[in-house]
């Protein structure tokens, strides 16, 4: 076990207990603290190997793990082989750049007079009421932590909460998902699953791709302590017709998961795909018992039972404004799912899939039955040229005394960021 796994497994728990000045709500362990260039001025065009992040520990300025990550003109990370061209300057902080840390590894104010041992302060940022970090210039420490490690050539994550193992060659195809004190046997999943199908010339005449033809191919990647990103590419075909080129990026944080995708739709290929659907789902081991709430079902989730007998959950309503789908598997696991889309997408027509039945097969799948399978599919050509979705999947003990609505809401909110020059 490498020093950076280690630290995976011992950082997040430690982070929280640092300062007693700084309080954090259970649900804060593992929220991730994201800023864009646009947002720190004072520090705009400097070289990113300069800058860093402290925090104030025992009365002087110590560094915590942090990471820069440069992005493209299509809001991805940026990588060289994906095609995309790179938005402002290698190696410069530009408005569109990313800066994250994480929420707990926040400290006290600094003290009047205050300075760091080497270099300077650039900004103060202030997060959770009165929790600082600081964006120094100047300074050689760096934080060893890392809160994520993640082996790109075996598929294998581990972080201080969850084990994730997926194949390498296909990212789509989940092996095993492990939750730190989970009470039940193997793996909480069967796998990830994405399918997209579409009649040709005709309604009528409908194909489907899933994980086995929708094959991603790696085009770039990179590890860092706060997240790892995997760019991935794969080409649609149906009937022979190349439709359009999928760039997917997946990110893994210390506690959640998400999937960025784009793609760009010709018009020739809006009048040939006749009602085309994607759709995303995660495929539950066997979660008998587990409750699953929705922004309509919050005070009546249904319960996992392996029987096709929950239609009326099963085709709800449901929209963009919201579309989260809450699993609590009552056994010290809780997965919260989140879908996000630009604010001209907003009026894509959204179903939810949610299929709980023990004899129903609906491939790839390592375990018999969908216990349950639940996500999202999106109906029709968005009316913009490009398609945009990121599907977030938030990993938690539980519920954690909230009710389900407020714990969707708290979980995936956005950390608000004071930022003083």
């Amino acid at each position: 076990m490498t020093l950076r796994l280690l630290l995976a497994f011992s950082t997040l728990i430690l982070a929280a207990t640092v300062d007693a000045q700084c309080r954090f709500d259970p649900l804060d362990r593992g929220r991730v603290v994201k800023i864009s260039g646009a947002q720190l001025p004072a520090a705009s065009a400097m070289e990113l190997s300069a800058l860093s992040v402290m925090r104030v520990e025992r009365g002087r300025f110590v560094p915590v793990a942090y990471q820069f990550d440069e992005m493209d003109q299509k809001g991805m990370v940026w990588f060289e082989d994906s095609g995309f061209a790179l938005a402002g300057s290698p190696g410069q902080l530009d408005a569109d750049d990313q800066l994250l840390m994480m929420l707990t590894d926040a400290g006290p104010h600094a003290p009047e007079g205050l300075e760091p041992e080497q270099g300077e302060v650039i900004s103060e940022l202030t997060v959770a009421d009165s929790c600082h970090f600081y964006l120094v210039r100047g300074n050689n420490e760096r934080s060893g932590n890392y809160y994520v490690a993640h082996d790109v050539d075996s598929g294998e994550t581990r972080t201080a909460l969850y084990r994730l193992d997926v194949d390498p060659d296909n990212e789509l195809n989940w092996h095993y998902l492990g939750y730190r004190g989970y009470q039940g046997e193997g793996s909480i999943i069967d796998t990830l699953k994405m399918r997209m199908s579409a009649g040709v010339l005709s309604r009528f005449t409908r194909m489907t791709l899933d994980n086995h033809n929708l094959r991603p191919k790696r085009v770039g990647f990179s590890v860092g302590p706060i997240r790892s990103v995997m760019h991935l590419r794969t080409r649609v075909v149906l009937a022979g017709i190349p439709v359009m080129t999928i760039q997917v990026q997946a990110m893994r944080y210390a506690s959640h998961y998400e999937a960025h995708t784009y793609a760009k739709i010709p018009d020739l290929y809006r009048a040939t795909l006749k009602e085309p659907e994607v759709s995303v789902t995660v495929d539950g081991n066997n979660q008998s018992g587990a409750a699953v709430y929705t922004a309509n079902f919050v005070d009546n989730p249904v319960i996992v039972d392996g029987k096709a007998d929950d239609q009326a959950f099963a085709d709800q309503t449901m929209t963009m404004d919201a579309n989260w789908i809450l699993f609590d598997s009552k056994r010290d696991f809780a997965l919260l799912t989140h879908l996000t889309v630009p604010d001209e997408l907003m009026e894509t027509p959204l179903a939810l899939i949610y299929q709980d039945d023990a004899s129903l097969a609906v491939e790839p799948e390592q375990f018999p039955g969908q216990w349950p399978n639940l996500g999202y599919s999106l109906h029709g050509w968005p009316q913009p040229e490009e398609l945009r979705f990121t599907v977030s999947l938030y990993f938690e003990d539980g519920l954690e005394g909230f009710a389900a609505d407020e714990f969707a809401r708290q979980r995936s909110a956005v950390v608000p960021v004071q930022i003083n020059q």
